[in-house]
């Protein structure tokens, strides 16, 4: 959903921010491969992410020896494809939550660990602010958010109702 609430809501200005989102057929294929490859060498980069996109690249970390470079991986982990909550299939339970939302129990504390990579558990907004601002940053780091993908949906479809006024 991050690519989706940016292409939503982010207005246009002067600051020099660039964006790349990767939107092929699935648009989680390669995503942390491709933030690693931009981050390379280049400006510290950011990539908000979900965790089902993350799991799915994971290991694009394995570059991280090689990695030259500031990438921070903020992982918006709500347990499951939060993308599956807005589409019709929602309603159908079973088969929703096990083959569409795909709800998963990965420790990212102990696989950013297997990886070599530095990670955080974000604890509120405050935290997520702090650790932005904190520079400079690792090679690579992981900052962890969990939220519940049900509650976000709701939310999102308020505040997107809000907006069309």
């Amino acid at each position: 959903m991050p690519v989706r609430d940016v292409e939503s809501v982010w207005r246009a200005g002067d600051r020099p921010h660039r964006f790349y989102f990767n939107r092929g057929a699935n648009g989680i294929d390669g995503t942390l491969s491709s933030a690693l490859g931009v981050a390379h060498r280049g400006q510290p980069t950011l990539l908000i992410t979900g965790d089902l996109a993350c799991l799915h690249d994971t290991n694009g970390w394995l570059i991280t020896p090689q990695f030259q470079g500031c990438l921070t991986v903020l992982l918006i982990n709500n347990q499951g494809g939060g993308i599956f909550e807005h589409l019709p299939i929602r309603q159908f339970d079973p088969p929703f939550e096990t083959f569409f939302a795909t709800p998963q129990q990965v420790d990212f504390r102990c696989l950013a660990a297997a990886y070599g990579v530095p990670y955080h558990y974000l604890q509120d907004w405050a935290d997520v602010e702090a650790q932005l601002r904190h520079t400079p940053w690792p090679k690579i780091r992981l900052l962890e958010f969990r939220s519940d993908r049900h509650r976000n949906a709701q939310w999102r479809q308020q505040v997107l109702a809000d907006l069309r006024g």
